[in-house]
């Protein structure tokens, strides 16, 4: 992909939010970034590297939750 055909993707991206998408479009300002940087194969390792980070947050709550039941 050339950077015109990349940067037409991220702003059809972008105007396809609406306005009170704003949480969706905080979500995107990242995969834009790498997306435009790197190409679409270094979005799928943001991705893959923010998913084992929230397993992460989402395992230390449990414990954390699991700590405070039993005592």
């Amino acid at each position: 992909m050339t950077t015109s055909e990349e940067t037409r993707f991220s702003d059809l991206v972008a105007s396809a939010f609406s306005a009170d998408q704003e949480g969706a479009q905080t979500l995107w300002l990242p995969l834009r970034d790498e997306f435009e940087r790197h190409g679409p194969d270094a979005v799928k390792v943001y991705l893959e590297a923010q998913r084992q980070r929230l397993i992460g947050d989402v395992d230390k709550l449990l414990s954390q939750v699991k700590g405070k039941i039993n005592g």
